[in-house]
């Protein structure tokens, strides 16, 4: 269980805002097996985080499985949601890669 440890990590990234998810707890409907073999249900699941994430207003969608990011992303974009997706990792690396740009005195 990662807990609050992305959270904490991307409380530390200078210049994002963090916008809480409502019902973040709750599930994509995308694990394993699930979205196979309950199709509708998963769908079901995934519209109604969907819907969760637009209400914040959020551009980004940041999550920590790719999974979930794929489920969302996917029916985001069917909805031509204008939200993207990106994993925590990607979200660090832009952040370590812009820091490392400064430090030498580029821009990024």
């Amino acid at each position: 269980m990662l807990g609050d440890r992305p959270y904490r990590l991307l409380r530390a990234v200078r210049g994002l805002t963090l916008i809480d998810l409502p019902n973040s707890e709750e599930c994509c409907g995308f694990g394993g097996t699930f979205s196979v073999k309950n199709p509708d249900v998963s769908v079901a699941m995934g519209s109604d985080k969907v819907r969760h994430v637009r209400e914040t207003g959020a551009e980004v969608l940041v999550a920590a499985d790719r999974s979930c990011l794929m489920h969302l992303g996917g029916l985001m974009s069917r909805s031509r949601g204008g939200v993207r997706t990106m994993h925590l990792a990607e979200v660090l690396a832009q952040t370590e890669e812009s820091q490392a740009g400064h430090r030498h005195g580029r821009a990024s």
